[in-house]
């Protein structure tokens, strides 16, 4: 007599493999992840350490460019928008990680300090204020990468643990 389904052993290897790879392409996407945050933390050290320098790497605006930008924004207005961005950064921030809800993965952080810098570069007043737009950018960036990386590093273990268990059940 024979019977009706497939063997039981024949069907679960190529599904079981299929499955650990799948377990480790998304460790591998979770590692890439952790580290792009570094990266953006690698930008916008590059960006302020050009900024520190009054951004001298450029070359000058002219006076019809200038004229075309129009009137810049007064110190203190930059200083407002730049607490007011950096509060709601680190808030935010805060609130995702208290609600576990995936870390933001990308550079707009990088560009709003770099606006930051530019925008004080533009009034005249970046070296007054070079300090406040680096330490509101550590602060916030630096939480967001902690929280990315402690987020990706507890996704991280937990797909190891699938995968341990996964192996445990194949010696049985």
């Amino acid at each position: 007599m024979s019977q009706v389904g497939p063997q039981p052993d024949v069907q679960q290897a190529p599904g079981r493999e299929d499955l650990r790879r799948r377990i480790e392409e998304r460790i591998r996407r979770l590692e890439r992840a952790s580290g792009n945050g570094l990266w953006s933390m690698v930008l916008f050290l590059s960006v302020s350490f050009v900024a520190f320098d009054g951004f001298s790497i450029f070359p000058d605006l002219s006076n019809d460019a200038r004229r075309m930008l129009g009137t810049p924004p007064s110190g203190q207005m930059i200083s407002l928008a730049l607490v007011v961005y950096a509060f709601s950064g680190i808030v935010r921030t805060l609130a995702r990680m208290s609600r576990n809800i995936k870390p933001y993965q990308g550079l707009m952080h990088v560009a709003f300090f770099t606006a930051f810098y530019t925008f004080y570069q533009l009034s005249g007043v970046l070296q007054d204020n070079f300090w406040a737009v680096f330490f509101a950018g550590i602060s916030v960036m630096g939480l967001e990468n902690y929280y990315l990386w402690a987020h990706s590093n507890e996704a991280i273990r937990k797909e190891r643990a699938l995968l341990k268990s996964m192996w445990e059940g194949d010696e049985r």
